[in-house]
């Protein structure tokens, strides 16, 4: 249909009363809507009529993201007259509220230019609206906007949802100037707003700002599909078949969170960049010990913060003490509500003499934000009763007949401890010569040898305690049967997230990442630079997006099927990983 000068009034009037459509000649432009929220996505659909081949121009649209939607053709004959037309479809994404006037969209058909008509969109606010009428919506928050440099801010994002959804996705943010830690997995809980109850998902950070000043936490975004229900009247009888439901695309937004980071204050001797709440605690492993035998001093630091930035306190003297360090063990517990830890740091300490020999108190200073304060933490004295050594025996060989400042004159008291022959035959007196030797050289090299084996395998052990990504790509075949044998026993949506939690684990484990914070795409790219091909890391960027899914409700896959596709993706990624362990 081409909207023409002469036509008629009537014309005209009807033109006019169809939401959304405007017409020009050859072209048409119509959109599913004219009103719409910042979380809607609008349709616009421009279709050319006389041609199958034309491309259409599209009007300036700066305050709609455009993306392509498809295209479609049709021919008819209608008393003999054929006539074409293609339509092609765009997506619009509203940047900003307000009401906005759409341009015309031209084409060229045999050299005449065709316009269709302008027509206005209004965008509101979805934020606007009363919480009861919302049916979903995301949320993010800080603990506090005006954090210390260092201290630790709880970053909580939300998606609620009273409705049915599906392939959600979570758009990218990057926070610059943080040391971002993930808090657990996502939690999902039922909670009421404004009367109606909703379905939550949670993420928790842990963000540390690393400088002072203005901070930006980036606007958040989650792309899904909503399920709508069909009407009655407009169902067919194919929707009991195909299922009643179509579905309408949503993005949530939430706006950026400012944060004006405060310097810390002026720091006293002995600070060491902790900024939180932390103690110290000291223990020996005993207090009553000879000169000469070991005691081991432990010194631990915990608490809520920085805890990855826990260091070894400053010892104080220990001139009377032989010390000798030991490696030090810690863990940062990353599943509470806030990110917490502690490390230990221990010491051989050998008394040089006897007495009471005191450990004085040692001391640990820290910023407390709650405060606004530097705080010092000290662990009591620990006092140490030495006893004298009990002496080696003296076996009085020899003895002085007079001594001088010349050479001294010896008696020998005893010769019966000493060998009867003291020739080298006395070895073994039923061998040769040559043999002889050669048992000497073996029995010498014997314990040189043994000591060398003995070496290597405790550096190699040592090697294994100490280095934790080592550990992980070795184990890392055995956690992920572990978890597949868990997920046996699970079904729907507990299942997809056991599946989806294996599969990132087994992945981190290898590349020495944490697997539980990776998105697909992250996942995709770690992968592509290990080297893993590119069929393999399309399937498990494939699976990763249909499991992540399933935490908003938009999958319900059998575990079995689950388990199997799994099986195959970590033995296929086992062989392609450096470094598999068993």
């Amino acid at each position: 249909m081409r909207y023409r000068h002469a036509s008629s009034a009537l014309a005209a009037v009807v033109l006019a009363l169809v939401a959304g459509v405007a017409y020009g000649q050859g072209i048409t432009a119509t959109v599913n809507r004219t009103e719409a929220t910042l979380e809607d996505q609008i349709l616009l659909t421009i279709t050319v009529e006389g041609s199958q081949q034309a491309q259409p121009r599209l009007p300036e649209l700066p305050d709609f993201e455009v993306h392509p939607a498809g295209q479609s053709s049709q021919l008819s004959i209608v008393n003999g007259r054929a006539t074409s037309s293609i339509a092609h479809s765009y997506v619009l994404i509203p940047r900003r509220t307000g009401t906005f006037t759409v341009g015309s969209a031209t084409v060229e058909l045999e050299g005449v230019a065709y316009s269709s008509r302008p027509f206005q969109l209004r965008i509101v606010d979805a934020a606007a609206e009363p919480a009861q009428e919302r049916e979903l919506y995301i949320t993010h928050k800080v603990s506090t906007t005006r954090p210390y440099v260092g201290q630790q801010v709880i970053y909580t994002w939300a998606f609620y949802r009273r409705v049915r959804v599906a392939d959600a996705r979570l758009g990218p943010q990057t926070l610059d100037g943080f040391l971002v830690e993930d808090l657990g997995e996502v939690s999902e809980y039922q909670t009421v707003v404004g009367g109606q109850q909703y379905l939550v998902s949670e993420i928790k950070r842990a963000l540390f700002p690393q400088e002072q000043g203005k901070l930006t936490i980036p606007p958040s975004s989650l792309s899904c599909q909503v399920l709508v229900q069909r009407s009655p009247r407009n169902r067919s009888i194919f929707d009991d078949f195909f299922g009643a439901t179509t579905t309408q695309n949503k993005i949530l937004r939430a706006e950026a969170i400012e944060l004006e980071v405060q310097p810390l204050p002026p720091p006293p001797l002995g600070f060491t960049g902790l900024v939180g709440r932390f103690d110290v605690a000291g223990q020996i492993s005993k207090q009553a010990l000879q000169v000469g035998e070991s005691a081991t001093l432990t010194v631990t630091v915990s608490g809520s913060g920085n805890a990855q930035m826990i260091s070894e306190p400053a010892l104080p003297d220990l001139t009377r003490f032989k010390v000798y360090d030991d490696k030090p063990s810690g863990s940062v517990d990353r599943s509470g509500a806030t990110l917490s830890g502690s490390k230990a740091f221990r010491k051989a300490l050998v008394p040089l003499e006897p007495g009471e020999l005191a450990i004085p108190s040692i001391s640990l200073t820290y910023f407390d934000p709650g405060e606004g304060a530097y705080r010092t933490a000290r662990t009591s004295p620990i006092v140490l009763h030495v006893s004298p050594a009990v002496g080696a025996e003296d076996l009085h060989l020899t003895e002085s007949i007079a001594p001088s400042t010349g050479k001294v004159a010896v008696r020998i008291l005893a010769d019966d401890i000493l060998p009867i022959s003291k020739d080298l035959e006395a070895v073994a007196p039923g061998l040769g010569r040559g043999a002889r030797e050669g048992f000497l050289v073996v029995g010498l090299l014997l314990p040189a040898l043994a000591y060398v084996g003995l070496l290597v395998g405790q550096r190699r052990s040592r090697r294994f305690r100490s280095d934790k990504a080592l550990r992980r790509r070795h184990r890392a075949r055995r956690t992920a049967r572990k978890s597949l044998a868990r997920l046996a026993a699970l079904d729907g949506l507990e299942a997809a997230r056991q599946a989806s939690s294996c599969l990132r684990t087994f992945i981190g484990d290898k590349l020495g990442l944490e697997g539980s914070a990776l998105t697909p795409d992250e996942v995709h790219q770690h992968l592509v630079e290990a080297g893993v091909s590119e069929e393999l890391v399309e399937r498990v960027h494939r699976l990763l997006g249909e499991l992540e899914a399933a935490q908003y409700g938009a999958l319900r896959a059998p575990a079995g099927e689950l388990k199997g596709q799994l099986e195959e993706l970590l033995a296929a990624l086992d062989r392609q990983l450096a470094g598999g362990g068993s």
